[in-house]
């Protein structure tokens, strides 16, 4: 959760997530809320490139990592979406930042289910071996792109998969948190 200093919340301190830290450039409200679902599920995924540029200040003051990786969906939902909102705005954000994309290490294993429709007990076993890598990232400093980030649930699932892989960081970067 945002904490006035941007350090850990007491979530996080209970039980650390598997990402090292987070940069939510936005909360998920007002047009935002409105902004991310028409683009997700509205097909309007043209919104998510802008989206993408108005995160740029608020990753100035992060550690610039050497991967940018978007959170992938499984191939079932891409063809059913037809796009991935997450590597919508982490291409724009590769690019402006200078920072390889890395659209192949990170495989989604498993068709899960939205976690938007679970509760926090059922979102965390959906994600349950969710996620595999196929590259090696001995000593990596990743950066995760997803849009919205509710508990950090799928964030941390992948960035244990990356971890697994060899990541000595992983950052996750949303476009915005649900406060």
């Amino acid at each position: 959760m945002p904490t006035l200093d941007g350090g850990p919340c007491g979530d996080c301190l209970k039980a650390p997530p598997a990402f090292d830290a987070t940069c939510a450039a936005f909360l998920y409200a007002g047009t935002l809320a409105q902004l991310i679902p028409a683009a997700k599920f509205g097909a309007r995924w043209s919104i998510l490139p802008a989206l993408a540029q108005l995160m740029l200040p608020a990753l100035e003051k992060h550690p610039r990592p050497d991967l940018i990786v978007p959170l992938p969906l499984h191939p079932l939902r891409l063809k059913e979406r037809g796009f991935n909102q997450a590597q919508e705005i982490a291409s724009p954000l590769a690019r402006e930042l200078k920072v390889p994309l890395e659209n192949a290490c990170l495989i989604r294993t498993r068709n899960t289910e939205h976690q938007a429709r679970l509760s926090e007990k059922a979102r965390k076993a959906n994600m349950r071996r969710a996620f595999s890598t196929i590259a090696d990232l001995d000593g990596k400093h990743v950066a995760i792109v997803d849009d919205v980030m509710t508990t950090g649930t799928s964030l941390d699932a992948a960035a244990r998969a990356l971890k697994q892989a060899g990541a000595s960081r992983v950052d996750a970067w949303v476009l915005a948190r649900t406060p």
